[in-house]
């Protein structure tokens, strides 16, 4: 049974299952996760550009997002494998 979320909204409800579920994600990195699913929608159905000055401002917290989400992956490998 596969019970990912797909279609429209799928990437939405990933964002809302991470909230709700990782409580180690603060509600700032919710909303800039959130940000970037919007401006990757914009991207890739409106031909959107993100500007350049848009990630400069916000790489050091993507990274810290990214960091966090492979902690994650690392502790539920070590406790599922």
């Amino acid at each position: 049974m596969d019970i990912r979320p797909h279609g429209e909204g799928a990437h939405k409800k990933l964002v809302e299952y991470l909230e709700y579920n990782y409580k180690e994600f603060i509600e700032y990195e919710i909303s800039l996760i959130d940000d970037l699913r919007v401006i990757r929608n914009k991207i890739a159905y409106d031909g959107f550009f993100v500007r350049k000055d848009y990630l400069e401002r916000k790489t050091m917290d993507i990274q810290k997002i990214i960091s966090k989400l492979r902690a994650l992956i690392v502790m539920k490998i070590d406790v599922y494998g």
